[in-house]
């Protein structure tokens, strides 16, 4: 082997890779960031998880339940609900957790020996974690505060307390009734987002782009040619994931298939603009599908696909409003799992179109410049 000629093509590969911006900023910044994101939301304990009381006692004791509740780090009580369907509601949306129904004689049988004061509590199992460490929590609470009302009694009188739990969605806590969905979602996501990715990166690499240029078409039918391919991939994927995930793994589909098809063209057509944007920028298909992943990775971290949103800090968890995978993935899970309609799910449609529309805005004006 000459002297120098090993040197010299490890000097050109660098100053090659120096060059190339994108890899070199993938490289070097986004790993970083990734494991920032990770390590965050990963790394601190589950917290402030909604709780609803049903209070039909209304007495001293029932308000200290309440209390003994609401001093555990993992619990954050939402409000009192003045009734049982009222608290079921807040469920049913998505916006409490557990419902802790406290009955009229609670206070008369935690003064009785004889007699064991009874709470319901009814949890929402879809995510099956995060419903078992609410239920470990509250029922500690609550274990505790009776103890501590009984001191004093003897053994023999000492007053337990009667606890029924009954966790809805997911009755058995099985985690695949939470995972598969997700899986589902992530899968549209990843497959969408790339056959948009190199559309015009392939067309720039061949050295065809510039024969579509000069065809007789708007620059908004050259995008909309591009993007059509992919929501027809994006949304046939997500028909043969979907047939895969009730009928393979059993996961129930208690909601409209119809209104879950049609969120999900929502996201498909705001994932295409984010893959129009990749493709304006990236100037080869590698280039393109290496932004797919650098985007995926940081998308993962916000929308609740490896650990729950509420578990992320409070500015990352408002950042996390504007990514589209977060509102799909709780839409599919609410669909499917919950039975959910268009009035619990609108806010999430709304952040999608309203993503969507900016992202695709900003990828039609960067690749039209790109065009000229």
């Amino acid at each position: 082997m000459t002297t120098g000629r090993l040197p010299n093509l490890i000097r050109k590969e660098l100053i090659q890779l120096g060059r190339d911006w994108v890899l070199s900023a993938f490289i070097i910044t986004l790993p970083v960031l990734q494991l920032i994101l990770l390590a965050r939301s990963t790394g601190s304990r589950i917290t402030d998880l909604k709780v609803t009381v049903v209070d039909r006692d209304r007495s001293a004791a029932s308000r200290g339940a309440v209390e003994s509740l609401g001093n555990r780090d993992e619990l954050a009580i939402d409000g009192i609900s003045d009734t049982l369907d009222q608290a079921e509601r807040l469920l049913d949306a998505g916006d409490v957790l557990i419902v802790v129904v406290i009955p009229e004689d609670f206070s008369e049988a935690l003064g009785r020996g004889s007699a064991s004061p009874k709470i319901q509590l009814v949890v929402d199992g879809s995510n099956d974690l995060v419903a078992d460490i609410a239920l470990r929590a509250a029922q500690a609470a609550l274990s505790e505060f009776v103890r501590d009302a009984a001191e004093g009694a003897t053994e023999d009188s000492l007053t337990l307390i009667d606890l029924r739990s009954t966790v809805r969605y997911n009755p058995s806590l099985d985690v695949k009734l939470f995972a598969v969905p997700a899986q589902l979602g992530f899968i549209v996501y990843q497959v969408t987002l790339t056959v948009a990715a190199v559309g015009f990166a392939r067309e720039r690499e061949l050295g065809t782009l510039e024969q579509l240029i000069v065809m007789p078409l708007t620059r908004l039918e050259l995008i909309l040619g591009k993007a059509a391919p992919a929501l027809l991939v994006g949304l046939l994927n997500f028909l043969s994931m979907l047939a895969v995930t009730v009928w393979g793994f059993g996961v129930p589909m208690r909601g409209s298939l119809l209104l879950l098809l049609a969120f999900t063209f929502l996201f498909v057509a705001a994932e295409i603009g984010y893959g129009i944007l990749i493709s304006g920028i990236a100037q080869t298909q590698q280039q393109a599908i290496l932004l797919v992943f650098v985007l995926a990775m940081v998308d993962m971290a916000f929308s609740g696909y490896l650990v729950p949103v509420e578990n992320l800090p409070a500015a990352l968890r408002w950042v996390s409003q504007f990514v589209p995978l977060r509102h799909y993935l709780s839409t599919i899970r609410n669909v499917m799992l919950r039975g959910a309609g268009p009035g619990v799910l609108w806010h999430h449609a709304a952040a999608v179109v309203a993503t969507g529309a900016v992202v695709t805005g900003v990828a039609a004006r960067t690749l039209s410049r790109r065009l000229d």
